[in-house]
């Protein structure tokens, strides 16, 4: 009965420690932060040519909030592509050029508060960039 209840409270105790500093992130390439002003979502992966994030909206004042955080040490150009969805097809409509090491806030001003927005993240090295893209909605 003893050892039982010993074995009982270690399992507890790893089961506890293991939640404690465990980061979401490598469990999983998407995750939201509910606020209480706004939600924001993360998208965290890599990529060698090109990538599409997600879907959104304009916020508050005419405008869409996103960072990228990349890391890579490849040559070449790096840049990020707001689209716009128009008559069912995706145009380019605004291009960004982020850091290939480190962080960059883009805030995009749009003009269309009914339309759908994401961004592309190209890549000319051919060389893998790891990345976190995060959007305020």
């Amino acid at each position: 009965m003893k050892k039982s209840i010993i074995a009982s409270l270690a399992l507890a105790l790893v089961l506890s420690f293991s939640s404690f500093g465990g980061t979401q992130k490598a469990e999983a390439a998407d995750w939201v932060d509910q606020g209480t002003i706004w939600t924001t979502y993360y998208h965290s992966g890599s990529f060698t040519n090109y990538v599409y994030q997600r879907t959104m909206k304009m916020t508050y004042d005419n405008e869409i909030w996103t960072t990228v955080y990349a890391s890579s040490s490849a040559s070449g150009t790096f840049t990020a592509r707001l689209q716009k969805k128009t008559d069912g097809v995706w145009k380019n409509y605004k291009t960004k050029y982020p850091a290939k090491n480190g962080t960059t806030v883009m805030n995009w001003t749009v003009n269309n508060k009914s339309a759908s927005y994401r961004v592309k993240l190209e890549n000319t090295s051919g060389k893998s960039i790891k990345y976190t893209f995060k959007v305020m909605q």
